[in-house]
């Protein structure tokens, strides 16, 4: 809770919102998360966010739970790479997002 409090405060100081063309950063910005949250403040060079990014404010282990009875696999939890694969490999941040696991696999996951 208390980084959620800190990511709040931080959006609405930061001034701006992300004006994303696609992918989950438009629903990011809609809900007045700043971009500098998620690429850090260098509006010059911005930083790819990473699962260290996305865990300050959704809890691994609630979106592990969320998903524990999508079939044929949560996609969360793989043997490849436990719960430890980068959330930007499905959810796209300025575009569509894809199944990373269809690279090899046809599990069929909707990766919002």
């Amino acid at each position: 809770m208390k980084n959620l409090l800190f990511i709040a405060v931080l959006a609405l100081s930061a001034g701006s919102v992300c004006a994303a063309p696609a992918g989950i950063a438009d629903g990011h910005g809609k809900a007045g998360v700043a971009c500098e949250v998620c690429h850090g403040p260098d509006k010059a060079k911005p930083a790819e966010p990473t699962i260290e990014t996305c865990t300050q404010c959704h809890a691994l282990g609630a979106l592990v739970a969320k998903t524990k009875d999508v079939k044929p696999q949560n996609p969360h939890v793989s043997p490849h790479y436990q719960d430890k694969l980068e959330c930007t490999n499905c959810h796209r941040g300025h575009e569509a997002s894809e199944d990373f696991c269809s690279q090899c696999h046809s599990f069929g996951f909707k990766v919002p």
